[in-house]
């Protein structure tokens, strides 16, 4: 009985000299590369990962885009490039030190977010867009792509303050906030601001419909041209009624093959 309670003793402290040992060893390996790991103040949660920036003085909590010519502090509201936001802090990340200007960026979980009241004051469960103040977010009290939902509250009397808030991130287009009146004039006024804005885009658009407006019209005047002929062929001469029809019928092939064309050119303009 001495000897089983002896090994029992035995086997208790090989194993906690096994934990402790290995305790010592994580604690040994976690300090030999420290050099990979970042420890700070957390007050993001997700998993970052580094982009490379197009520009030097965007902050950590600035709201980033996708744009054309690279990654960007967004500039313009509700901008459907939302791409996510710069987390300096962030829980989980992983860097690329080759990159040139990389900054840690959370696409998704919570982060901290620099906002601005001049959409209005912010509640919690606001949802939280881009403004036209770059990288800085505001209430979205419309509809139209938005960061996320906020988790704190502010307020200020200026909108020209600059504060930090928690947002649970998901970029997605949000819908419902306003009625569909308020819309429609909204649309309008964008749509007659383009032309200033970007003439040279509104230009390629404005091509692409003429085209299409001209292909509909001539595949339609000819295809009517043709359809009153051949019933007036099939009038004065019956027998050659099903020569007619297939006449009739290339012609219509004919309108269809038109209206594509003018299709494609449209297309192609719009893409190239």
């Amino acid at each position: 009985m001495q000897s089983f309670t002896s090994m029992k003793r035995s086997a208790d402290i090989g194993r906690r000299v096994f934990f402790i040992t290995g305790s010592v060893l994580l604690l040994f390996f976690t300090s030999r590369f420290n050099s990979n790991l970042i420890f700070a103040q957390v007050t993001s949660s997700g998993f970052a990962v580094s982009i490379p920036l197009s520009e030097t003085n965007a902050n950590s909590g600035d709201i980033v885009c996708s744009y054309e010519d690279g990654f960007k502090k967004c500039v313009n509201e509700y901008d459907s490039s939302i791409y996510g936001v710069i987390a300096d802090d962030a829980s989980v990340a992983i860097e690329d030190t080759e990159l040139e200007n990389s900054r840690l960026l959370l696409t998704n979980g919570v982060a901290t977010v620099r906002v601005s009241t001049i959409g209005g004051d912010i509640s919690e469960g606001n949802f939280i867009t881009t403004s036209e103040i770059a990288g800085v977010g505001k209430y979205a009290e419309r509809n139209g792509y938005v960061l996320g939902t906020a988790m704190e509250d502010f307020f200020s009397d200026s909108s020209d303050e600059i504060g930090t808030i928690q947002v649970a991130i998901n970029i997605h287009p949000a819908s419902g906030l306003t009625a569909p009146g308020s819309n429609i004039l909204r649309y309008i006024r964008e749509g007659i601001m383009v032309p200033v804005l970007e003439p040279v885009e509104s230009l390629r658009y404005i091509l692409a419909v003429l085209i299409i407006l001209i292909a509909f019209t001539l595949g339609m005047v000819y295809f009517g041209k043709s359809s009153r002929a051949g019933i007036d062929a099939i009038g004065r001469n019956p027998l050659a009624k099903r020569v007619i029809q297939f006449a009739v019928l290339m012609n219509i092939v004919l309108t269809i093959v038109i209206v594509l064309v003018g299709l494609v050119i449209a297309y192609l303009i719009l893409i190239l």
